[in-house]
């Protein structure tokens, strides 16, 4: 009688079944550019991981804020986890910004800690046991990875005591015993990263200033590596109709008109998992948020021909045409419907030579800004 060795061996403890599609449920922005970078997926796929990583202030903490939005917004019943390693979230996540962000607090928790055990330890037997249990995690956010102390450097009696290779064999350790989990329960992991100066030469000459602070560990560990940063050219301060992004109602000693937000560059630098290279622009308000995305549709579309232009004036969109890039821009800016045409468009385009099975309303849910 023959033995069914197949059978045997799927029961066996991590065996890869290959029915279960990672890219057919995401952790998406609502900025549509941003989700755009990642390919084929456009967002993050669950059981997967991303660093953000940048100069200072550049807009990580931000992303990460509008994922955790946007899963509240498109899953009643989504969890959302913090460890916060830089201790900012008492000022950065407060009742009125988890509001803009659309942060549901009765589904999202933060830890204020930069222990490498009350972070990887926590992820790996509190939250296993509460998903055995059946909380629906769909993100862990570590912000940031840089800010989590190495193990001899706690222990140390002072800061003189130099502890070459703590942080990066700790990091190491650390996302070994969380992968596990992850893979398992199947939740997202978005890591930020501090920047450190880069000194090599060569690297300098090819324009690149600054690289990802950590070892080799994170880089091996996660699928997707996003550069984030302000846009400082005199663009990245106004929007695709020359208006500035400021109050000229109010202005400083310096009669400086008051800023009210700018633009924030993201480029996908690496994958496993997707494309290289991919560039998004979204315009971040100080007050409302992730806004003018259909700026983002817009320029998307005309980049990728998704809407046309038969001539210097005219912009086409299936059986819909205007005069004029501001015709263009209002008809979107008013009407949230037609941006989601576009964007399913553009999705169906870049799945024609991804997953079949990834349906393009997946993510869908967006709510997309029109302010």
């Amino acid at each position: 009688m023959a033995k069914n060795f197949m059978l045997s061996l799927q029961k066996m403890e991590g065996a890869v079944i290959g029915d279960y599609n990672p890219f057919s449920e995401v952790i998406q922005t609502p900025s549509p550019s941003v989700n755009f970078t990642f390919g084929r997926s456009w967002g993050l796929p669950t059981t997967y991981t991303q660093v953000l990583y940048g100069p200072p202030k550049g807009g990580k903490s931000l992303i990460c804020f509008s994922a955790a939005g946007q899963i509240h917004r498109n899953d009643p019943e989504a969890w959302v986890v913090k460890f916060d390693t830089e201790l900012r979230e008492e000022g950065q996540n407060t009742k009125a910004n988890a509001a803009m962000w659309g942060i549901d607090k009765n589904r999202y928790m933060c830890f204020g800690v930069n222990s490498p055990d009350l972070v990887f330890d926590a992820i790996e037997t509190k939250l296993a046991a509460l998903c055995q249990d059946g909380m629906k995690l769909k993100l862990v956010i570590i912000d940031s990875i840089t800010g989590i102390s190495g193990r001899r450097t706690l222990n140390a009696d002072t800061v003189m005591t130099q502890q070459i290779g703590d942080h990066a064999q700790t990091i190491q350790d650390g996302l070994k015993r969380i992968l596990p989990v992850q893979r398992k329960f199947r939740f997202a992991t978005m890591i930020t990263a501090q920047a450190r100066a880069e000194m090599d030469q060569g690297e300098q000459m090819r324009g690149n200033k600054i690289k990802m602070a950590g070892g080799f560990a994170q880089q091996h560990f996660a699928e997707y590596f996003t550069y984030v940063e302000p846009w400082k050219a005199s663009k990245g301060r106004e929007d695709l109709l020359g208006n500035r992004l400021e109050d000229n109602t109010v202005s400083d000693m310096g009669d400086k008109a008051e800023t009210t937000g700018h633009k924030i560059r993201v480029v996908m630098k690496d994958s496993s998992m997707g494309p290289k290279g991919r560039t998004g622009i979204f315009t971040y308000d100080d007050k409302r948020g992730i806004i003018n995305v259909h700026e983002e549709v817009f320029t998307l579309g005309v980049n990728r021909g998704v809407i046309t232009k038969p001539n210097n004036l005219k912009y086409v969109f299936g059986d819909k045409g205007w005069n004029g890039k501001p015709a263009c821009l209002e008809a979107l800016r008013s009407d949230p419907e037609l941006q989601k045409l576009i964007i399913k468009e553009l999705m169906r385009r870049d799945l024609e030579n991804g997953f079949a099975g990834l349906d393009p309303e997946v993510g869908l849910g967006l709510e997309p800004l029109s302010t």
